[in-house]
């Protein structure tokens, strides 16, 4: 069975919330049931060829009887309501002022109109939609015409190419724009009317990102259009919709609030929807098990397009702090998966990890392309989307390209990396003319085995050397400095002391993502029971006087961290100690450069709460919230906390800020809160609707955080969990939180969260449960050895 086109008409009545529909699907080959996907719809009539047809209805299907085996049209009339929550086409604002958006990935196409929702049924789609005659309608398609009818507009779209059902949008309401040209095409930026910043950031990053991935992929970008839109209520950060990318306000609306932490988030995250306009929507998965190939490549290239078009701003450092560090971390536990997890039912995505599925296949990309070469990787990815370019493609379709042009077993290699969980850890001993490498599986918990193909990035006096390592033991002989040159490769090194003492002497041969490898590498080591506190610390301290942003934001996320979890004063002091050295450097040297100001925000934060001396100098100030600088407000709210504000104060930002980014920065610093009346005034706040759904969970996750709010996490866990599913918070983000709750808001009373997190226990949230239990011991051990 072939779906050709989808014809949809829809009459919206905004005002209500609801609208009827009638669409004509085409389908050639057509099964003898026809068996349709549908979530909350009432089917008024079904035809085929124009006659009536035999049709049933469950509340998942609508099944058709056919008796055509050659092209029909299949006819449906139907009637819905737009979602209350943040799925389908959905109702995105408050009472007083929405817009109504889409969100269909995976499976939620089928809460707006009857479809075959499986992205392996591409079609070509009609649109069409008869809205208020003062409202607008964006889709993925230019507008084709308009006409009057009455007080209503029908809007008629241009046909998209053909694509899967999940990359449809239809968004209508009140919108204001911005647009450029790009060479032939124009790039909007729209949101709600009254929230479109002025800044013409997103589309400035948007025209270098197109150009560079044209000129990558060899492939111009293909729709007539662009739109960025910024949604006010959305549950995940951006979808790439083809040609029509959704986004929450706070990635777009850039203004006089935004810090420079928000510019390089923007950038990349913009940057990463586009990258699917050709990996994913271009060429689209068969299935949702491959889901990761288009977030991996997604994750990846953002990465490398924004490195390539900003390259003063050394981008793939940041790739190591958000993406690789979580990979390390979520991919060493009992409770990971592989990145090729199975995938039955569309909704068991969102059980899987982000950080396995976004953060360690980009990872594993980054180190085949450095493994073969950039020229290879580039031309096996060009053959591989001219190929199956408008179709549906797997995963081995893309390493069996790269393997071609690359002639090096990519295939055999790639299989084992996707199709096993975790990750080596190499030991490394020196021996009398080099070094022997053992390889056994990394575990922060438990103790699995398993071994991998692994591409080796030796650094050597003599330059680099690529090898792969098969099988459980390697000799290496000659002048070897290290283990991971450029840290391409996703394995951790445990060098022995001869070998780490060589490194310290060479740490001008090695790159700084390297060095943010060795330390990430001994935290973990630590974590894990693999090393001694003494010997970690030891460590640690040959790295202090390295000023590289990325070493410096690793370290103090790292000590800081470790105070977060055990509360002992050793490490508060250190931290404290290191964390105004760093300040005084930066402040010194490097106020104005771009790369230093995140970190520096970031250290002002962890210092304003482990320093209460620091907290107070810092409200004293400033005389009001407005006139705290964007990289300082963060660390302001926090010292707001820690210095007694009540949440009135929190609330009055989050109630009236028209900037996204302090509402989530007071939220943030809400955790802090310690007084039982801080905590029912939270709740009371999130059941009035006053706070965006797509934020309720932070509140729960930075309380957790800070040990301030942990008791009240512990005796609250089966309310904050009702009242998310009861506002509709998404299945991915209720996991997100449930994991922080049980883990770092466990260690408040680690005994009466594990018995209560059972309590709390259902399929949506079966993975959050079992990684926050799993994180709770590690945190355990931790502090054990931390005393």
């Amino acid at each position: 069975m072939k779906i050709l086109n989808y014809d949809i008409h829809l009459d919206i009545d905004f005002a209500g919330k609801k609208y009827s529909g009638t669409e004509n699907i085409k389908i050639e080959k057509p099964d003898k049931k026809l068996e349709l996907d549908i979530n909350e719809i009432d089917i008024k009539g079904v035809k085929i060829n124009g006659m009536d047809a035999v049709f049933s209805v469950s509340n998942t299907q609508l099944v058709v009887d056919n008796d055509s085996s050659d092209v029909i049209d299949l006819s449906i009339e139907f009637y819905t309501y737009n979602d209350p929550g943040l799925k389908g086409f959905y109702v995105a604002g408050d009472a007083n002022k929405y817009i109504l958006s889409t969100q269909f990935e995976e499976s939620d196409a089928r809460r707006a109109f009857p479809c075959f929702d499986n992205p392996l049924y591409k079609a070509t789609f009609d649109l069409e939609v008869k809205i208020d005659k003062d409202l607008q309608a964006i889709s993925n398609m230019p507008i084709k015409h308009e006409k009057i009818e009455a007080n209503k507009k029908i809007v008629t779209f241009e046909r998209t190419p053909v694509m899967s059902t999940y990359l449809l949008y239809i968004g209508i309401g009140h919108f204001d724009e911005m647009s450029t040209m790009y060479r032939n095409k124009r790039f909007y930026y729209a949101a709600m009317d009254g929230r479109l910043s002025k800044s013409s950031y997103p589309l400035d990053i948007a025209k270098k990102s197109v150009e560079y991935l044209e000129n990558y992929t060899n492939i111009e970008y293909m729709l007539p259009k662009l739109h960025l839109i910024a949604v006010p209520e959305f549950a995940a950060g951006a979808m790439e919709n083809w040609g029509a990318i959704t986004f929450r306000e706070i990635l777009l609306n850039m203004d006089a609030s935004s810090s420079s932490k928000s510019y390089r988030r923007s950038a990349e995250v913009i940057t990463h929807e586009l990258v699917h306009q050709w990996f994913g929507d271009l060429v689209t998965m068969k299935w949702w098990n491959d889901l990761w190939l288009n977030e991996s490549f997604g994750t990846f290239f953002a990465f490398k397009t924004v490195d390539a078009v900003e390259p003063s701003w050394n981008f793939f450092g940041d790739f190591l702090l958000d993406q690789t560090d979580g990979a390390y971390t979520m991919d060493s536990i009992i409770n990971s998966h592989p990145i090729n997890a199975e995938v039955s039912d569309p909704m068991g995505v969102s059980k899987l990890s982000y950080e396995i599925r976004y953060g360690k296949g980009s990872n594993v990309l980054r180190m085949i392309e450095a493994y073969t070469g950039n020229d290879v990787f580039m031309t096996g990815l060009r053959n591989y989307l001219k190929k199956f370019s408008y179709s549906n493609a797997e995963g081995s379709d893309l390493w069996n390209s790269i393997e071609e042009v690359s002639k090096k077993g990519i295939s055999e290699i790639m299989n084992e990396w996707i199709s096993k969980k975790g990750y080596p850890l190499l030991m490394a001993k020196k021996t009398d003319n080099g070094l022997l490498l053992t390889q056994e599986k990394f575990n922060l918990h438990g103790n699995e085995h398993e071994e991998w193909k692994i591409p080796l990035f030796i650094n050597r006096f003599s330059g680099e050397q690529k090898i792969l390592m098969e099988g459980k033991d390697l000799k290496l002989d000659g002048d070897i400095i290290s283990l991971n040159k450029m840290h391409f490769g996703f394995y951790r090194v445990y060098y022995d002391n001869e070998l780490f003492n060589n490194i310290i002497k060479n740490l001008d041969k090695i790159s700084v993502f390297e060095k943010w490898g060795i330390i990430n590498d001994m935290y973990a080591l630590f974590l894990a029971g693999r090393m001694e506190l003494t010997e970690f610390m030891r460590r640690m301290e040959t790295f202090y006087k390295i000023n590289e942003p990325v070493i410096i934001e690793e370290i103090s996320k790292e000590l800081y961290n470790l105070f977060i979890i055990s509360q002992n004063i050793y490490f508060k002091d250190i931290v404290n100690f290191y964390i105004k050295d760093k300040i005084e450097y930066i402040e010194k040297n490097k106020s104005d450069d771009f790369n230093y100001k995140t970190v520096l925000s970031n250290l002002y934060s962890r210092l304003a709460y482990i320093n209460s001396d620091f907290a107070s100098k810092l409200v004293k100030k400033y005389s009001s919230f407005e006139l705290v600088n964007p990289d300082e407000r963060q660390a302001y709210l926090i010292s707001r906390a820690v210095t007694g504000s009540d949440f009135s104060y929190f609330r009055d930002i989050i109630e009236n800020s028209k900037s996204d980014e302090d509402k989530t920065k007071a939220i943030m610093a809400c955790g802090i809160l310690s007084e039982n009346e801080d905590h029912d005034q939270i709740i009371d706040f999130i059941k009035s609707g006053r706070v965006k759904k797509q934020d309720a969970d932070s509140f729960f996750t930075s309380m957790a955080t800070y040990p301030e709010s942990r008791e009240f996490i512990v005796n609250n866990l089966e309310t904050i969990v009702d009242l998310l599913f009861n506002i509709r918070v998404s299945n991915l983000r209720i996991n997100r939180c449930v994991q922080t709750m049980i883990s770092y808001g466990g260690l408040a009373d680690p005994e009466k969260i594990k018995k209560d997190a059972e309590k709390i226990r259902r399929d949506e949230i079966e993975g959050g449960i079992n990684k926050g239990l799993e994180f709770l011991e590690i945190f355990e051990n931790a502090i054990k050895a931390s005393n």
